[in-house]
């Protein structure tokens, strides 16, 4: 495929702060379109989002050096120029930036027109995004026989710093059980069903229901935090008529990154009045967490303490339950090989905007799931309604994911769009 022209604008993510959207145009005339997320809390060791830093506009937090990258370095890189597949596209983006955190390009800039490359492609050979990337993913292994919807781990409560401090953990989700659902579209209206109860809880609490940076319930009157989310969670799934630990399991994103004081070696828990050391919060995690069904903890310790996330990932990982690695893998395969190694999560959170392009995200999916890991494809806490994420996670052997809650149109956007597939999937069969 030639590709007649690459260009960027400035535009706004979920917050309200700046991010970018780049269209590729190929040679034909077809056009792809990619905005690209940003998170609040960031691993270490993701890849660099460019930004103007230039206080009087956004604060600093403007995109329009990332804009003139696309337009004045990458484009001509592609002017005129033919290419054969997503990795030979994405590999000139990687050599032309020739840093591992992509701080000469800036990985928002390389991200999206990688997914705007992506979608050109697809659009220029009448195809479904999914299908595209599973061509991508599967090479001759390719069959339609690979697709599958995923679980979703929706949302319901959000704390740290997604919902201001109400709870010290950043993130509550309720798991439905897809067997006794029977499909992606019975769980979600499941799933909803315990969110509007979820609701009807806290009203009748009189606590606050706005909602956090993904779209979930961020109630700052929880006064024993994150033993009462928990309670909350169990009665509105109950409300909702269903069974917890059955029909609906709770997984938890803590970001114990972001509580976690270098300096001192601990974690400022109770909204930052306590400090615990490492080995104190192990404790208060592991007798917390055995009171409820929970199936699934996101970075429960700081991204750099291998040791103890070996330990609890031992210890807690045990019966299917997944520890989840976001801050400590950052979609990249070099800290994937090393857990898989030290044993130190079960389960991979893939986000594209951690590595920077298609083709690393894929890779770092494939090797996850081939080593025994799952795989979990998630959003930002910054999102755009770009919907390439739902198509990923059909696309690859990730079984899960995870967009947030049931509301906000820049997570509906994600949700709706595996409905439409799961009807695509569908009426295939029945064709």
């Amino acid at each position: 495929m030639k590709i007649q022209n690459i260009y960027a604008r400035e535009i706004l993510d979920s917050n309200g702060n700046p991010t970018i959207e780049t269209t590729v145009e190929l040679l034909d005339g077809t056009k792809g379109v990619a905005s690209v997320p940003s998170g609040a809390s960031t691993g270490k060791t993701e890849v660099l989002e460019l930004r103007d830093n230039e206080t009087n506009r956004y604060g600093g937090k403007g995109v329009l050096k990332a804009v003139d990258i696309v337009n004045n370095v990458i484009a001509p890189l592609f002017k005129d120029k033919e290419i054969h597949n997503q990795e030979e596209f994405d590999k000139i983006l990687i050599e032309a930036d020739g840093t591992d955190l992509k701080v000469k390009l800036g990985g928002n800039s390389i991200l999206s027109c990688s997914i705007a490359f992506c979608r050109a492609i697809a659009n220029s050979f009448g195809i479904e995004m999914y299908q595209y990337i599973g061509m991508i993913y599967w090479g001759e292994k390719y069959s339609e026989s690979h697709f599958q919807l995923p679980t979703p781990l929706m949302l319901v409560l959000e704390g740290g710093k997604h919902g201001n401090w109400a709870t010290d953990i950043q993130e509550y989700m309720i798991v439905p059980n897809i067997a006794k659902f029977g499909n992606f579209s019975e769980s979600l209206r499941a799933g909803v069903n315990v969110y509007k109860n979820i609701e009807k809880i806290l009203i009748e609490k009189n606590y606050s229901t706005g909602v956090g940076f993904e779209g979930a319930f961020a109630p700052m009157e929880i006064k024993n935090s994150n033993e009462e989310a928990f309670g909350i969670i169990v009665d509105g799934i109950k409300r909702a008529g269903y069974t917890p630990g059955e029909d609906f399991n709770i997984a938890i994103d803590v970001a114990a990154s972001e509580f976690y004081n270098e300096q001192e070696n601990t974690y400022k828990i109770d909204r930052g009045q306590r400090s615990v050391s490492t080995d104190e919060w192990y404790s208060i995690q592991k007798d917390l967490y055995s009171k409820y069904p929970i199936i699934s903890v996101e970075d429960p310790f700081n991204e750099d303490d291998w040791d103890t996330w070996t330990k609890f990932a031992t210890d807690f990982g045990r019966d299917g339950k997944m520890i989840v690695g976001d801050d400590l893998l950052t979609t990249n395969v070099k800290r994937i090989e090393r857990c898989i190694t030290g044993k130190s999560a079960n389960a991979l959170l893939a986000k594209p905007n951690q590595i920077g392009t298609v083709t690393e995200t894929l890779n770092a999916i494939r090797m996850a799931t081939e080593n025994g890991m799952n795989a979990i494809v998630s959003h930002r806490s910054g999102e755009t309604i770009d919907d390439f994420i739902a198509d990923l996670v059909v696309a690859t052997p990730a079984k899960f994911s995870k967009f947030g809650g049931p509301v906000r149109g820049e997570r509906v956007a994600k949700y709706n769009r595996l409905l439409e597939i799961e009807n695509l999937l569908r009426n295939r069969l029945t064709d």
